[in-house]
């Protein structure tokens, strides 16, 4: 596995940010939200934590990522769950005190940020965000969009994901490629399904 090169400045702000509560908060007063829902795929980011600490910015995916690169440098596996929803998919950071989940995360909605450690199971943990994932573009709020999840642990990654300019597009890649646990699976063979997103 690589072993990230961190600057003086970076090494400074991962002592700092020791615990996923403080990581929650830095990316609350620190980071701006970077709404994408209108770019050009061309234009879309996948930034590391270096590109994110330096142009202060950041989607879920990104925020994601930041969490788990720092949180990592403090024995936090680098875990990330992909929620995969019928309009926009959401990515958390997520963790286990006392063998419950937890997570952090960024978003431009309050209510998708992070969960404190109290959940038995990652099903458990996803489902704290599921009646709040409604229709972002119709605003209904009885139109529930979230459909199922995927952990993935960042270690499999031999590339640099931490510290590289390049975005991460081999990361996003993966995600959509990998199959996702149903949250309401009909019956014991429909448990695991690919993303629609490959079709």
């Amino acid at each position: 596995m690589f072993k990230p090169d961190f600057t003086q400045e970076e090494r400074s702000l991962i002592r700092r940010l020791n615990t996923p509560a403080k990581v929650q908060k830095f990316l609350i007063r620190e980071i701006a939200y970077d709404n994408q829902d209108d770019l050009d795929e061309r234009d879309e980011t996948w930034r590391s934590l270096r590109r994110v600490i330096r142009e202060k910015k950041a989607h879920c995916f990104e925020g994601a990522l930041t969490a788990a690169a720092i949180l990592m440098q403090h024995k936090y596996p680098p875990l990330i769950v992909c929620m995969e929803a019928r309009d926009i998919d959401h990515v958390l950071f997520v963790y286990r005190r006392s063998g419950k989940w937890g997570s952090v995360a960024k978003s431009r909605d309050d209510n998708l940020l992070s969960r404190t450690p109290r959940y038995r199971t990652l099903r458990d943990l996803v489902m704290s965000y599921y009646p709040l994932f409604y229709n972002l573009q119709t605003n209904d709020l009885t139109d529930i969009t979230l459909r199922g999840y995927a952990k993935v642990d960042l270690r499999m990654f031999e590339r640099d994901w931490i510290t590289t300019e390049e975005d991460l597009t081999f990361i996003e890649d993966h995600l959509y490629h990998i199959s996702y646990r149903k949250l309401f699976p009909r019956s014991r063979q429909d448990r695991f399904y690919f993303s629609p997103r490959e079709a």
